[in-house]
């Protein structure tokens, strides 16, 4: 059995488990009466080759299927601690609220970790360089 460590507690990943973690960090309720929030999400990718512009992309188009209305604002590849990466800027609408979020997707061996913030858009500004500052310090320990 694989040992599986995250976030400051260990245990085995069982025969036959994927880790796809998720880890969320959370800020103020703004304005909108959403609280402003941090999450890290990782996807193995199995040994498979992918790029990590062929994986944003793919997330993108998957959540255009859900999110008619989804505006991309800026995208571009970039690099994360020597990782490939590449970073989404988008907007939304869900039950009246526009959301914006600001996605960074950064290649492992085998895994894609996808760090998102978001808030509503009048508070977004307020937490973005909490944004820029966590994704800034992200590194991966197995790269």
């Amino acid at each position: 059995m694989e040992i599986f460590t995250a976030n400051g507690w260990t245990s085995v990943l069982p025969a036959g488990w994927a880790d796809r973690s998720m880890i969320t960090l959370v800020g103020a309720t703004g304005a909108s009466g959403i609280a402003a929030n941090i999450v890290v999400t990782r996807e193995e990718t199995s040994g498979q080759t992918v790029s990590v512009e062929a994986y944003a992309e793919a997330q993108k188009q998957a959540m255009a299927a859900e999110l008619p209305q989804l505006q991309i604002l800026d995208e571009r590849p970039t690099t994360i601690n020597n990782a490939p990466a590449f970073q989404r800027l988008q907007r939304f609408e869900i039950e009246n609220v526009i959301i914006q979020q600001a996605q960074t997707f950064v290649l492992a061996r085998d895994a894609v970790y996808v760090i998102t913030g978001t808030a509503g858009i009048e508070d977004f500004n307020g937490i973005i360089e909490a944004v820029r500052q966590f994704t800034e310090n992200f590194r991966l320990t197995n790269p």
